[in-house]
């Protein structure tokens, strides 16, 4: 069994998931425009939802190197010499 990578997974999903979203568009009974009308309305919270979330994901999983590192007792020769 062939092993991919994570990426490949990721973007095989991905594009599994859009093209079965095209051909469900393009199938549709709808005309163009009820679909765009229907996706507009059914999406328009997930937008704000998903900016708030990454927000909160980037601050959580970021945390100030400086106040993580204070207590660590190192000097700058320890830094440069490389012992401590």
């Amino acid at each position: 069994m062939a092993k991919f990578s994570t990426s490949q997974l990721f973007i095989t999903a991905v594009s599994a998931f859009a093209g079965g979203v095209l051909c469900a568009w393009l199938s549709s009974p709808r005309s163009g425009a009820d679909n765009r009308k229907w996706i507009t309305d059914s999406t328009h919270g997930l937008k704000n939802k998903v900016k708030e979330s990454g927000k909160g994901i980037k601050t959580k999983n970021f945390p100030d190197l400086y106040e993580a590192t204070e207590d660590l007792g190192l000097t700058e020769e320890d830094l440069l010499s490389g012992t401590r």
